[in-house]
């Protein structure tokens, strides 16, 4: 039931989403919505749909990774990538600049990039809403299971949930095999980035050596010749 209402809220929220993305994309094309507006009016014409495209994409993320957590790194480099675009149109139109005309182009340049990358987000979002995690159905299911019928571990309809319990006992143990290689992999990175900075610390000492050598060898060639320059004069 609660995965049910989750999916029910992420179709609101993909809905909404769509929604927003269409209305800018209507007024840019009507002209209300153009890059010779001055920045105050393009921003008052905006802001709005930017701060609701904003809430969207926070919800949206966050159901994405329930619903399919497998992604969570691809859905938050687009859901930042996105973000980041709807703030840096925002920021460019509430700079106090000797050129506003120059402004309001940059800005609308950065309003349609925000349209691409929310069509790009919305494309994730659609993906997921069709065809979310396997896994999670399964633990959804053995959590509903386990409370009607008490601890997995007691429960006897084998037919009905021995396959689910293997399908995640297989799934968890490819992801505690998964974390076991990234933690190998660290640890050779570590290793590495060790080995690079003992060696540089010894090629910075061994230059230093060279360079007192060097200074060295000059204070005795000076010392030298002073005592040849003397020698003369007696």
């Amino acid at each position: 039931m609660v995965y049910g209402l989750i999916r029910e809220e992420f179709n609101q929220v993909t809905s909404e989403l769509e929604e927003i993305l269409q209305k800018i994309a209507s007024d840019v094309a009507s002209g209300v919505i153009f890059e010779k507006l001055p920045p105050s009016e393009l921003l008052q014409k905006t802001e709005q749909y930017i701060d609701n495209l904003k809430g969207s994409a926070a919800k949206s993320e966050e159901l994405m990774m329930i619903l399919k957590p497998e992604k969570t790194y691809t859905i938050s480099a687009m859901c930042k990538n996105f973000n980041q675009t709807l703030s840096t149109f925002k920021d460019i139109l509430i700079q106090n600049s000797p050129d506003p005309p120059s402004n309001s182009r940059l800005a609308f340049e950065q309003l349609r990039k925000a349209l691409a990358d929310g069509s790009d987000f919305l494309l994730l979002m659609r993906d997921i809403r069709d065809n979310p995690s396997p896994l999670m159905d399964a633990l959804v299911t053995l959590k509903m299971a386990s409370e009607t019928k008490g601890p997995i571990i007691n429960i006897r309809a084998s037919e009905e949930v021995q396959p689910l319990v293997k399908y995640v006992l297989r799934h968890i143990d490819a992801l505690r095999a998964a974390v076991v290689g990234l933690e190998k992999k660290i640890g050779k990175i570590k290793q590495i980035m060790r080995e690079i900075q003992e060696d540089s610390l010894k090629t910075l000492s061994s230059e230093a050596r060279i360079e007192s050598g060097k200074d060295d060898v000059g204070n005795q060639s000076e010392q030298l010749s002073l005592s040849n320059f003397k020698a003369k004069e007696d």
